[in-house]
């Protein structure tokens, strides 16, 4: 008897880092960010054909929404996912993992999507994990070079250098949700401070994209650390985020800072070209951190 095989879908996307831009980017500022090929999440996808729990609350309102899109309302989708990506680090996990099970879902059904309508199936999944979502995790963990986002939108990034970042990370979870809820009191509590904190933000991410394209590591390492000081401003450093800024300095990398929601989580630090990114992860591990990975910037499509 001929047993038609059982078909299944499969998805995938990577983690992501914020070079510059967390929390103010909320606030109207630009953003830049890059993507970690080497931490990825692989979805499978597969009809269920018996009652079945409901998945993620997260990752249930974006499927949803796709499966009206699609028009297949009714079918009940079981998922299998495989991920390096560290939860609670602001590397992106939940956005990644959207990203896979929607791609997964897309392609069990043998349906295409362009990049603005698969944004926006993400959104809808992280505005259910972390409240109020900027977006710049959703387009980053299916971008394929660093980015440049702003309102919703994103376009690549030309880099001018060799340019090695090492994230590193502190092995205490972040606290997403908590650090925007912190960051919009402690903003609301000074509107006139929190308008120039805005704009000293905005302008250091404007510089660091005329840094990156040019070339110039060096005035990039520094933005990345005016930066951390706006994130300790903000609030959201913590000591053992600020103790491997200081270690990675300390090896010669050019700059540092908090990367993600803060409260815990990672740091990026801006290895120096002319030096040793293998020297920088290991004092980063030697400061604390419980695991580093190193990534390659380089000028690609979105």
């Amino acid at each position: 008897m001929f047993v038609q095989e059982e078909r299944v879908g499969a998805g995938v996307a990577h983690g992501k880092a914020v070079l510059l831009g967390e929390h103010t980017v909320v606030y109207g500022t630009p953003a830049i960010a890059v993507p970690i090929p080497a931490l990825a999440v692989s979805a499978s996808a597969r009809l269920r054909h018996y009652a079945s729990d409901k998945r993620k609350p997260d990752l249930e309102v974006a499927l949803d929404d796709a499966l009206r899109y699609w028009k297949r309302d009714g079918d009940d989708l079981e998922f299998t996912f495989d991920s390096s990506i560290p939860s609670g680090r602001g590397l992106g996990f939940s956005a990644a993992c959207a990203a896979a099970a929607v791609r997964a879902a897309a392609d069990l059904y043998g349906e295409t999507m362009d990049a603005d309508t698969l944004h926006d199936l993400i959104q809808k999944s992280e505005r259910v994990a972390h409240g109020r979502a900027s977006g710049v995790d959703a387009r980053t963990v299916v971008a394929r070079g660093p980015i440049w986002f702003e309102d919703g939108d994103a376009r690549p990034l030309a880099v001018g250098a060799d340019a090695v970042v090492v994230v590193a990370d502190t092995g205490i979870p972040g606290a997403t949700r908590k650090a925007v809820d912190h960051v919009r009191a402690r903003l609301a509590a000074d509107p006139r401070w929190a308008e120039d904190t805005v704009a000293q933000a905005a302008s250091l991410v404007r510089g660091a994209v005329e840094d990156l394209a040019a070339g110039r590591v060096a005035a990039l390492g520094q933005r990345m650390l005016d930066f951390h000081d706006v994130l300790a401003c903000l609030g959201v450093n913590t000591p053992a985020t600020d103790r491997l800024v200081t270690a990675a300095v300390e090896a010669g990398a050019l700059g540092a800072k908090v990367t993600g929601g803060g409260l815990g989580g990672c740091v990026i630090a801006l290895a120096d070209p002319h030096g040793d990114a293998a020297h920088l992860c290991e004092a980063l591990q030697q400061a604390g951190a419980v695991r580093t990975w190193p990534v390659q910037m380089g000028s690609a499509s979105c």
